[in-house]
């Protein structure tokens, strides 16, 4: 029953890990394609509008590494992009609540090139992709050995 219960953790990791390396992958090669209208989208969010070409300058390609560390990267290095993706979607999280919170009526921006505009649905959806990271940390952790047994002396 254990070995049933590991192997059912494992595939639902792994298809965690598809799902969000995946979504990060797509969502980073899709803002490379316009990091300058991407620069535009992140100083819409009226945070730090000085400082958007910083960010779209990096996050798709951090995005898309963090994405192809998830699907394909050995276990201690998936380790740290779960982290990694954690970090990126409590950020973005914040940034969509932030101006949800303000009133600010913008596109999301997640896959570059506008999208819907950002509401209750969005913050839904970024804390249920944070519970599935949260999930996905908790399965994919170094599994403790049993304590193997001493010798016997006679």
């Amino acid at each position: 029953m254990t070995a049933a219960r590991m192997s059912l953790r494992d595939g639902a990791a792994w298809v965690l890990r598809l799902g969000l390396g995946g979504l990060l992958a797509v969502a980073g090669l899709l803002k490379l394609r316009d990091p300058s209208g991407f620069a535009v989208e992140i100083a819409n969010y009226q945070l730090l509008p000085a400082l958007a070409a910083y960010p779209a300058a990096v996050l798709p390609a951090t995005e898309l590494v963090l994405g192809l560390s998830l699907i394909v990267a050995p276990t201690p290095w998936r380790r740290a992009a779960t982290a990694g993706v954690a970090i990126l979607f409590l950020l973005f999280t914040i940034a969509v609540g932030s101006a949800y919170a303000r009133g600010i009526n913008i596109a999301c921006g997640c896959f570059g090139g506008g999208g819907d505009a950002i509401g209750p649905l969005t913050l839904v959806r970024n804390l249920a992709l944070l519970l599935g990271i949260a999930a996905l940390w908790m399965w994919d952790a170094p599994r403790r050995q049993p304590p193997s047994a001493a010798p016997q002396r006679s």
